[in-house]
Order: structure tokens, then sequence, then C-alpha cells
């Protein structure tokens, strides 16, 4: 896109598969703001944070990595789940993965050692979920930040089941699938071979890729995607765990530097054996408002080709562990 009077063009981009119509406007990016968007979520001390360890002793845990007592990540049940085994008209699981018991320290700060257990334990919690015959739906997903819906400042994510596959899900599962009729070939696989050549690239190094999306719904959204066509994070080898946690890392890393909240999450049918694996990381930086809303039109101010430069930058947090 060239640039005309000092301000860039915008351009409507379609996603056919994620049927998602955007609109690219860099000039809007411009426009004045008299509100703070980017708040975190006011901290509390460890003694009163109910995921700190000497707060979670006697919780029962669903699922632990290292010893119980000094554990470095863990699966509780969610008190306050949306869905559950004893609610009969939304059946489900939901459970929080505490990712680390260090308090008051984002996901970005940790090593890539925590990074890697994280994944293996999403594999653990997915595998375990699914063996409930009743499940058809399987999220796992993070907020970070206020603006994400983060609600405590702890670093966490979650684990969501339920017999109810969302209609979108679907929907894209159908076009995938008619892609594949049509050409004979993976549309995902197709996606990274053609992103990885191209200006939205933001790693590619060994069994996984990096790149922002065409039609990015977001501000410096990207997606993380392994190479291999592999259906859900339960089959990826440790060599694919390892690959993925350092780009995931380095991703968190460069938003956690310009302290912008985010949300990621891969998600899994759990009747379709032959998705692609992928991870997705959606920004807040920008909020939806009426045009979005009224139009469903959704309006992106940053260029994927612009996010994907941003990623390139090497900039880092401070590193513990």
């Amino acid at each position: 896109m060239k640039k005309q009077g000092g301000v860039q063009p915008s351009e409507i981009r379609i996603d056919y598969i994620h049927d998602r119509s955007v609109i690219i406007a860099p000039g809007r990016s411009k426009r004045p703001h008299d509100f703070e968007t980017h708040s975190m979520p006011t901290g509390v001390p460890a003694s009163e944070c109910v995921f700190c360890r000497g707060n979670l002793e006697k919780v029962k845990a669903l699922d632990v990595v290292g010893p119980r007592n000094k554990w470095q990540l863990i699966s509780l049940k969610n008190v306050f789940p949306v869905v559950s085994p004893d609610f009969p008209k939304a059946y489900g699981h939901q459970e929080v993965i505490v990712e680390t018991p260090e308090h008051d320290v984002e996901l970005a700060e940790l090593p890539v050692e925590q990074f890697e257990k994280l994944i293996g334990l999403y594999a653990k919690r997915s595998n375990a979920l699914s063996a409930d015959k009743k499940i058809r739906y399987i999220l796992i997903f993070k907020n970070n930040g206020g603006r994400a819906g983060a609600s405590i400042n702890h670093a966490h994510s979650q684990v969501f089941a339920s017999t109810f596959l969302p209609p979108h899900i679907q929907d894209k599962l159908t076009r995938a699938q008619e892609y594949r009729i049509r050409y004979g070939r993976c549309y995902y696989c197709d996606l990274w071979r053609k992103e990885v050549k191209g200006p939205r690239r933001i790693i590619n190094d060994g069994t996984f890729t990096a790149f922002a999306p065409y039609a990015s719904s977001y501000n410096y959204e990207a997606w993380l995607i392994s190479k291999r066509h592999v259906d859900n994070v339960e089959q990826l080898t440790g060599e694919e765990r390892r690959d993925m946690a350092k780009m995931l890392k380095r991703l968190l890393e460069r938003l956690a530097v310009a302290k912008i909240p985010y949300n990621f999450y891969l998600h899994q049918d759990i009747v379709y054996p032959d998705e692609h694996f992928y991870l997705r990381i959606a920004p807040r930086r920008d909020v939806w408002a009426g045009m979005e809303l009224g139009s469903r039109l959704i309006v992106n101010t940053v260029a994927p080709e612009e996010a994907a430069r941003f990623y390139r930058e090497v900039k880092t947090t401070k590193k513990t562990g």
C-alpha cells in the first residue's frame, strides 16, 4: 500500500477459511485517544494471592509438574466455571493452570524450559479431558493484562472443555475441508509455506514457523504453526515442543516490552482428527467499537507486514529462574 498525502490508504482483506473481513487502516492509528486502554490488573501481595504456592497447599490438584509441595506448574479446577459436569445444560470442564509459583511474574519473563513444561501440561490435560466421551471441544487460552480479561495478576492460563462445538469452529473446519477437496492439499500447510517467503514472516526456525496473518483481526496478531501436519498439541514431539516454546517466548517478550496486553489460544475438535495445529496470539492494544460491532467488519490499524517487522526486532524482558 502506497501512502497518499502522508496517510497510508486502507485496504479490505478477506480470509475465506476463517470467515473474516478486515479493513487494514494504518492511517486510523493517528486518531487522538483520551482513554487509557492498556491497563494491567491490580496485583495483591503474595500472602493474599490465591495462586501462590503457600495458599494452594490444601487445594486438590488435577495435575502437577514437580513434587506436590514444590510444584513448578499446577492444574486446578476452576472454582467459578462456566461449564461443569454438574450443569446438565452446560456440561463440561474448566481448569486453571498456574504457570509458575513465582508471584507477580509474567509468563514472558520465565525461562524457555518453563514454556516447554507448560506446553507439555497443555498436552497432558487435553488428553485427560478428551477421555470424557461427552466432550467435543477443547480450548486452551491465556489472558494477560486487564484489557485482555485477566482478573488475577499471577501467571496462569485456562482449559475449557465442552460438549458444544462453537458454530464458527465447525464452519472453519468445513471450509478447510472444501479447500482440501478442491486442491488436494491442507490449507494450513499451503499457508505456512507461502508466508515464510513473504513480508509477514516473523520466524522460520526448526519445526515451527510464526507469521502475521494476511487478514489479521488484531494489532500485532501472530500465529505459531507446526510445519508438520499434526492434529493437536498432544501429538507434538519433544523437539516440536522445544521449538514452539522458544518461539512463543520470543513473541511474548516482544509484547511485554511494548506493554501490550494479549490473549493466546489453541483449540481442538475431538471428533475431527485431521486439523492442523497452530496457536494464535491476539494482542489487545485496541478495542472493537461501534464500527466493528455494528458492521462486523474488523478495523485493524496495524498492517500485518508492519506487525511482522515489530516482532522481528530483538528486544527482551528480564529473565528469571
